[in-house]
This record gives structure tokens, sequence and C-alpha cells, in this order.
């Protein structure tokens, strides 16, 4: 069976347009780059068609870059995460703290059956922000209690916004 071919989301922005054939403003989602129109030709897209959409408003970059800020902090600083990359940091700390993991259970010959802590993605088309800040939180508030326990959860935080690459 072949991979499931990944596509790419189209972004689209709503704009206050005037319908031509009613005359009334409406809200109307138009694509927002270039290469969203580019994509919409691509799929053949039409104006008219009917279309399905699972709608989401994408993440705040900001938030994206604070988490992997963090996880680049906690490498340079603490020794248990030494050596490893941010991202490393971070699927850590998901596992460690259970926040935004999926528990699996695995059935090990001759063992039983073992229940592990599966890191959910954190990409924008898989994590949406309200997650998102939940996993900030929860990371942020998992430091406080087993590394820098000198620290509060918001303490974290605004360190981490201090940080120039997480701007």
């Amino acid at each position: 069976m072949p991979a499931k071919k990944l596509s790419r989301p189209i972004y689209f922005v709503i704009r206050r347009l005037v319908d031509p054939h009613t005359g009334e403003e409406v809200g109307a989602m138009v694509p927002r780059h270039q290469i969203d129109r580019r994509l919409m030709r691509e799929r053949a897209y039409r104006v008219g068609d009917d279309l399905r959409a699972d709608l989401k408003k994408p993440r705040n970059v900001k938030f994206h870059r604070m988490v992997h800020a963090l996880g680049g902090i906690l490498a340079d600083h603490i020794e248990a995460f030494h050596g490893m990359d941010c991202h490393a940091v971070i699927k850590r700390l998901q596992r460690e703290s259970g926040i935004c993991c999926e528990e699996q259970e695995v059935d090990i010959p001759g063992v039983g059956k073992l229940v592990i802590k599966v890191a959910m993605s954190l990409s924008f088309d898989d994590m949406d922000e309200g997650a998102f800040y939940q996993l900030w939180q929860g990371i942020c508030r998992h430091i406080a209690a087993k590394y820098w326990p000198d620290f509060t959860e918001e303490q974290i935080s605004s360190m981490v916004e201090l940080m120039p690459e997480a701007a």
C-alpha cells in the first residue's frame, strides 16, 4: 500500500467583500499568499466549487519559537539535557510530564504489558493554539518542580520570553 501523500494546507484570510449575486457585504475566505492561490489552481479549485474543509486558526509562530528556545536553555544549563537538541529536550519533557502525550500499551513477550507515553506532534497542523498553551504551561510547571525548584512556572516562562531566539 503506498504511503499517504501529505498535502500542504492552504492558508486563507477572511475579508469583507461584496457578493456580486446579491450586492450584500459578506465575509469571504481569500487565499492569503501567492503560493496559496497557486495551490488552489493546482488542485483545480474554481469559483463556484463546493468544498469541504476542516478550518483552524494557525498558531502564533512566536510560541513555537519559545518552546524550542526553552529546550535550548535546558540543553545549555541542565546536565540531564546536555548534548540534546532543542526538539529532543521538549519531547523528553512531554514524556516525563505526560503533557500532550498518548499512552500506548506494548506487549513484551515473556515480560507482559508495558504502558509507554508517546509525545504528540507539536506541528502547526497537528496541535492548535489552546493545546499548545497547555503544553507550554505544563512543561514550565514540570521544569519548576523537577529541575529548577527555585523558579516558578511564571519565572521560567518570563525567562524564555527575554531570549532573543524566542522573539
